[in-house]
Parts: C-alpha cells; sequence; structure tokens
C-alpha cells in the first residue's frame, strides 16, 4: 500500500495504523474478541452478500465445492460474491464478484455483512486465516458443504468436528447431503443442527465429475490438459490415500525396495503410470522414493488442483477408506482398497460410519500381495453378484447422479433468504 507519510523511514499505511491500534486497544480490552462481537451483532446482515472462502488446506485454491457453487452464481447480478483468499492468487470471471484477502480489513468488513456463508469444514478452520474471527453466529445462514461423503465416522473425536468453537456454529449450519442413509450419518456428526436444516441435494464438487469438458472452469480445463500431457497416452492408475492419524500411531504404508521393484515391473509392461496423490496435509517421508521410479508421477494439488480431475481420466483408482472411491463410484471407474491397517483404522483411528466391507465397491487389499493381484485383475469384469452389490451400494449412497448438484444448493439458500 503506497503512503507519503513515513516514521524513522517506514512508511505509514492503514495497515500499520489498523495494527497498532489493536495493539493498543488490547491494552485497554481484555477481550477484544467480546467487542468485535458487539459490532457484528449489531451491524446488519445482507441476504446478497454470499461469502466463499478458498480451500482451508495448503496454500487457498479456489476449488472443490465452493468452486461449482460459484459457477452456479457467478453471472447472478442480485448476488455479491465475496471470494476470500489465501496464499494462492485466484483469477476468475463473473459479475458482481469480489476477490479480497481473508486476512485484510476488507475481509473484515464483509465478513460482518454477509448473510451467507459456504464452509467445507467449519468456520473456525475455514475462516483460520482471517483477521476477523466469527464467534457469533446468529444473523447468519451458514451452509455447510463438507468435503466428501464421509465413510469414515467424522463424529469421532479424531476428526476435530465435536470442539467448543464447532458446536457453537452448528445451530445456524445448514448441510447438504447425498442421500438418506448419508443424512442420518450427517445428522449423527451435526447433532446440534435443526433435523430440517439438512438438505439432499448432492455434493457440488461432484459435478466436475460429469460436467461435460468445455463447460468445466477454464483453470480445469487447462488442468486436464496438462494431465494428459503428463500421460502421454498411458493408462491411468491413481492412488490417493487419505490422512492418517498420527497422534494415534496411524501410519502411511512404507512400501519396500522390493515392492517398488514389483509395481514399476507392472507398469512398464503394461504402459501404465501410477499417479500419487497424498492428503495435502500430511505426506509420508519416503514420498521422493516413489518418485525416483519409472512411470510414477507426482498428482500434488499444486500440479492439479482438484482430484476430480484425476478421477476422470483414471483407468482404477486406489485408496483404502478415502470418500475418493464414492467419486470413483459416481463415474463407475475401478476401485481397489489398500487397507493394510484396517483394524488400527477401524478401532483406533476414527472408525467408520459404514461396515466398510460392505460399502465399498471394489476388491479390499489387507496386504501388497493382495494389491497386486487386485491390480491385476482389474480388467476383468465385474460377476454378476459384484454388479448386484455395486447397485445397492449406489442406491445406498446417492440419491442422485447427475451434474446438477451444485444448482440444488443454490436453490435452497435462495429460498432462505430471497423467498
Amino acid at each position: 500500500m503506497l503512503s507519503l507519510l513515513t516514521v524513522n523511514g517506514r512508511p505509514i499505511t492503514l495497515e500499520r495504523v489498523v495494527s497498532y491500534g489493536k495493539y493498543r486497544l488490547k491494552k485497554l480490552v481484555p477481550n477484544l474478541s467480546f467487542l468485535f462481537s458487539i459490532f457484528d451483532y449489531i451491524i446488519p446482515k445482507r441476504n446478497d452478500y454470499w461469502i466463499l472462502p478458498v480451500y482451508f488446506i495448503g496454500k487457498g485454491d479456489f476449488s472443490d465445492s465452493n468452486l461449482a457453487i460459484f459457477e452456479i452464481i457467478k453471472n447472478d447480478p442480485k448476488i455479491i460474491k465475496i471470494i476470500l483468499t489465501r496464499e494462492s492468487k485466484v483469477a476468475i470471471d463473473g459479475i458482481n464478484t469480489i476477490v479480497i484477502p481473508m486476512n485484510s480489513l476488507k475481509a473484515v468488513w464483509y465478513l460482518m455483512r454477509s448473510k451467507i456463508i459456504f464452509i467445507q469444514h467449519s468456520i473456525w478452520l475455514d475462516l483460520a486465516k482471517a483477521k476477523f474471527q466469527i464467534y457469533y453466529q446468529g444473523k447468519r445462514e451458514i451452509i455447510q458443504l463438507w468435503h466428501g461423503i464421509p465413510i469414515k465416522d467424522i463424529s469421532h473425536q479424531n476428526t476435530g468436528i465435536i470442539n467448543k468453537r464447532s458446536l457453537k456454529e452448528m445451530s445456524n449450519y445448514h448441510v447438504t447431503c447425498y442421500s438418506e442413509t448419508d443424512k442420518k450419518n450427517m445428522q449423527k456428526a451435526f447433532y446440534k443442527v435443526d433435523k430440517d436444516n439438512f438438505w439432499i441435494t448432492g455434493a457440488p464438487r461432484n459435478d466436475f465429475l460429469l460436467m461435460k469438458e468445455e463447460k468445466l472452469p477454464d483453470l480445469y480445463q487447462f488442468g486436464l490438459k496438462h494431465l494428459r500431457k503428463l500421460l502421454s497416452g498411458r493408462k491411468l492408475i491413481l492412488y490417493a490415500p487419505t490422512y492418517r492419524e498420527t497422534t494415534v500411531k496411524g501410519t502411511h504404508y512404507n512400501f519396500s525396495e522390493d515392492e517398488l521393484d514389483r509395481i514399476e515391473e507392472f507398469l512398464l509392461q503394461n504402459d501404465c503410470v501410477l499417479g500419487l496423490r497424498y492428503h495435502i496435509y500430511r505426506k509420508p517421508d519416503f514420498y521422493k522414493n516413489f518418485l525416483q521410479r519409472k512411470n510414477i508421477i507426482d498428482l500434488d494439488a499444486e500440479v492439479i488442483s482438484d482430484v476430480r480431475l484425476i478421477i476422470r481420466e483414471s483407468k482404477i483408482v486406489i485408496s483404502d477408506y478415502s470418500s475418493v472411491f464414492v467419486e470413483s463410484l459416481y463415474l463407475d471407474k475401478r476401485c481397489i482398497s489398500f487397507a493394510y491397517d484396517y483394524k488400527s483404522y477401524f478401532e483406533t483411528q476414527r472408525g467408520f460410519f459404514y461396515d466398510f466391507e460392505s460399502i465399498f465397491p471394489g476388491d479390499i487389499s489387507y496386504n501388497f500381495d493382495e494389491l497386486m493381484e487386485a491390480i491385476s485383475n482389474a480388467n476383468k469384469p465385474y460377476t454378476a453378484k459384484q454388479q448386484d452389490k455395486i447397485k445397492i451400494i449406489k442406491s445406498t449412497l446417492f440419491k442422485y447422479i447427475d451434474d446438477n448438484n451444485s444448482q440444488r444448493v443454490v436453490n435452497k439458500v435462495k429460498e432462505l433468504v430471497f423467498e
């Protein structure tokens, strides 16, 4: 920010003045957050101000369900879209759209004025980098999109959902769900939410799985082209394991050199590429060992921002207990679970909302030999029994399988504030 005034050679900017004022005010007011909450309570909220923060993990890409929602409303003149950014730059089009840093003074004002806030985990986490932390949720509608259909038990204490901050937020939540079964699970996790505030709409981000390529956001079209260039005509096998709870001895599988040799040999013989997509928040120490091998590539979020683009291009999807397999099922992709720590995950780390062995549509491998066998047999068609199982799973998990999930969410939000 430019300034004509200086003190000791340093420019005086609005940010510096406010920062100093905040520092001095803290000396006078023991609880500054309480003071902000009073202002927040007094300031009226605008129905046409909709906040969409960038993704809360990594550098903060504008992706996932919030981007899917934005794509529906970006040209709606009745809605002011406020995108709150973190480290990554956000370049988007659309009318009445404001893109500002989450930790800016402008963001403070818009957060106090906005009626609608979309989140994908919680206000306290999605807006963790903001200068103004919202402690009073009243007079707002908080649209809880979550990040994928929960197969793992997100009500478990290890997920971080059940804490003082999130419990205060819940009374203002409207929670999107995939199906009646998913709704029951979400009600278990978000138990302070009114029963009428659970919406069966499907996940907005799943629109990117079935959407025609030419209708995808420009960044996603670029991402697909980049991915295809990396593949160079080879078949893609995606390996995308879920987050591990290291505080309760959760660990990533440590592939031996012999096992990496076997993977490499299979890839070369079958003209395949293994694409790695570990959870951005926690990668294993041996990650670089993979990348020294032929036909193994890094599909980190900084390379391809949205895993749904990778699933679209995948021949086989290998995960474990991640909702990645749910999105693979949405596209009828062949999926394998590498459940090497099944007992530990079930009993100690998180556990599941479902009987995992019943809800998983493909082969479940409990050790490396079983994994390689499942990969080798992935070209074989499903048996009639397996096909029947998949039909039951799809009817359990999805009410809708289309690319209209975002539109259904937007319609519900508009009913809240405009009708």
